[in-house]
């Protein structure tokens, strides 16, 4: 339920990321507190779901391979007034094309709402 509201509500969120070289630093945020809230708490389940292993978007090929490297992601999450800062980092160099590419799902997401969503998620050059 969270993830409609907030691809309903996508134009209540920002998000910025920066690159690093073993990952992505993410701010994503509103100004909307109803939305900021639920992006807290879609960020805090997908963390669990993720650490857990429990499939998300298995349809999609950047996620099927972001849970096939799990075991070396890091993931960092602090709780904003607005929303959420992340750290998606891997010890990997083989794995942080496929964290970048993550990033650029999500920004996506941001952007477009439903319509992105429904896309694949963007693979890195191999």
């Amino acid at each position: 339920a969270d993830y409609r509201l907030l691809l309903e509500r996508h134009t209540s969120i920002s998000r910025r990321t920066e690159h690093r070289s073993d990952g992505i630093r993410a701010w994503t945020t509103s100004t909307d507190p109803e939305v900021a809230q639920i992006l807290q708490r879609h960020a805090r389940d997908m963390k669990q779901r993720f650490s857990k292993g429990r499939a998300i978007r298995s349809w999609d090929v950047l996620f099927q391979r972001l849970y096939e490297y799990r075991d070396v992601v890091h993931v960092q999450l602090t709780m904003l007034p607005d929303g959420v800062y992340a750290e998606l980092s891997s010890v990997d160099p083989s794995v942080v094309p496929y964290i970048y590419a993550h990033g650029r799902t999500l920004v996506n997401w941001v952007r477009s709402g439903f319509p992105a969503a429904k896309e694949a998620s963007p693979l890195p050059p191999l």
